[in-house]
């Protein structure tokens, strides 16, 4: 077992280089991708590279680190101990592949941010055409950005504090947190267009990810959340109700979502918490003052740089050995749960596999639904993302509640949820429901009250969802996170091999 104290450095330069040698030491192999954009003041900026496992490897993890620049020496820390824990242990048919600093100026400038002041974990959007406006944001910018960065607290945060107030930390947190397009000079500034380190990890994904079965990644962050804990934030399953993260989008993790592969993915989050939240953000807006208003070569602007690490990385034993324990699990777990999903698929398919008709494969899907999450109705929708057309395909209670013909889908909250971001729906109570389904008495008579939704992707766009209902406040978070862990990866094999028994009829003008 590695030392877990000692694995963390205090730069990014001498991490960076510990990362190197320790790769060599393996022989493991390395590639390094340097930015475009260099300070001959700082140390050079460099994505590294490091894969442990075939290039053969039907399951692919990617473990990040230093999406946010600010924050890399912990997530280098746990990547130096992966190399030395798994280099020679990985589980058969399984490859790591090891991103050291995404975001390599934000490392080298020590920076949440790229060389254009674009957070990378907002700026994984689908089209740049028509990016959402977020008023919240809008309406407390100038008090989070001040041109001058006042000493006294007091009057440099009162428009924070009165904002906290008024809507509550997770207000801050939900609707302010989650990104914006407007303000360039802002905090937390999704970009206009794709940046740079965006792109580059969508290369490294499709590289390493291109023809393997499933893929998986633990992104490494800290900053938010009690001393020491980390959150297990599972991207690839419906958001837990109340959760911070529930409303923040276009994250890094998705970039699995741009490369094909048979089984959904595994997107994991891995937040590990510093100091109360107050003080991190204070410290991020002063980094953002410093950036666009002072200069780091100065003694307030050297200040705020330490300030800054030391709000997102902890130097004391305990919580660096909380950090490495938790870390190396979540690998471990996110392992051990893609070589899970592999045995499930091998006897589902032995399963299906004397089926002659959809309705066959889908009774048998429906049956793996019944056992491990419970439905009272259960249908499949077929969907054409060219015509923005759906159909109910399949139904366990054609009487009642038939398969139906093509119809054009509704642009509401479902629509943006389910097709336009490629999340879960969710919903507990027939009132939730109503807003977005127009049949929703009918649901109502037939004893159902909560529905779930997952869609199933293909080449990047929904092909079909899957489609669970049940009794008012069925869906509790075991019960979905079910539904994603053994589901899920089957409902993509049974849609599939559906299609193959009788092939889709598109459509009419």
């Amino acid at each position: 077992m590695p030392d877990a104290v000692n694995s963390f450095s205090a730069t990014y330069a001498i991490a960076r280089q510990r990362f190197l040698d320790a790769a060599k030491r393996k022989g493991l192999e390395h590639t390094a991708v340097m930015h475009p954009v260099q300070d001959p003041l700082l140390p050079r900026a460099v994505v590294d590279i490091v894969r442990i496992g075939s290039r053969d490897a039907r399951k692919v993890l990617f473990v990040t680190s230093g999406v946010h620049g600010t924050e890399l020496t912990a997530g280098s820390g746990v990547q130096l101990q992966l190399i030395d824990i798994f280099a020679d242990a990985l589980p058969q048919d399984c490859a790591m592949v090891l991103v050291h600093a995404v975001n390599a100026v934000g490392c080298a400038r020590l920076s949440r941010t790229d060389e254009n002041n674009v957070d990378p974990n907002r700026n994984m959007v689908a089209s740049f055409d028509d990016l959402p406006w977020n008023d919240s944001y809008d309406d407390l910018h100038a008090d989070l950005c001040p041109v001058h960065w006042a000493l006294d607290a007091e009057v440099r945060d009162r428009g924070v504090r009165d904002y906290i107030a008024k809507n509550g930390d997770a207000a801050l947190v939900q609707n302010v947190l989650k990104g914006q397009h407007s303000h360039p000079e802002g905090l937390f500034f999704g970009g206009t267009s794709e940046s740079w380190t965006v792109a580059n990890l969508t290369d490294i994904v499709k590289d390493h990810g291109q023809g393997a079965q499933q893929l998986g990644i633990v992104d490494l962050h800290t900053g938010v959340g009690p001393y020491g804990f980390g959150e297990v934030m599972r991207m690839d399953r419906a958001p837990l109700a109340g959760s911070e993260w529930e409303k923040i989008g276009n994250l890094v993790c998705d970039v699995l979502d741009r490369v094909e592969a048979e089984r959904p993915p595994l997107k994991i989050i891995m937040e590990y918490g510093t100091y109360p939240f107050d003080r991190v953000l204070t410290n991020l807006r002063a980094d953002n003052w410093l950036r666009h208003h002072g200069s780091v070569h100065t003694p307030q602007g050297r200040k705020i740089k330490i300030d800054l690490q030391n709000a997102l990385f902890a130097d004391d034993p305990k919580w660096l050995e909380d950090v490495s324990r938790q870390g190396i699990d979540v690998c471990q777990m996110a392992l051990d749960e893609m070589n899970e999903v592999d045995d499930a698929l091998q006897a589902f398919e032995k399963t299906i596999a004397g089926a002659t008709t959809p309705d066959a494969i889908f009774q048998h899907l429906e049956a793996v639904a019944q056992q491990h999450v419970g439905v009272k109705l259960f249908t499949v929708m077929d969907y054409v993302a060219s015509r923005n057309m759906g159909r109910r395909c399949y139904t366990n209670n054609p009487e009642s509640y038939p398969a139906s013909g093509w119809i054009a889908l509704c642009d509401n909250n479902w629509f943006d949820c389910v097709i336009r971001n490629h999340q879960t729906y969710v919903a507990n109570d027939i009132d939730q429901i109503a807003q977005d389904f127009a049949d929703a008495d009918l649901i109502a008579s037939l004893g159902c009250g909560a529905i779930v939704n997952l869609p199933l992707l293909q080449n990047g766009q929904v092909i079909a969802t899957v489609n669970l209902l049940n009794r008012a406040g069925h869906f509790n978070n075991q019960k979905l996170a079910d539904a994603h862990r053994v589901l899920l990866p089957l409902a993509r094999m049974a849609y599939l091999a559906s299609s193959t028994l009788a092939p889709q009829t598109l459509p009419t003008e």
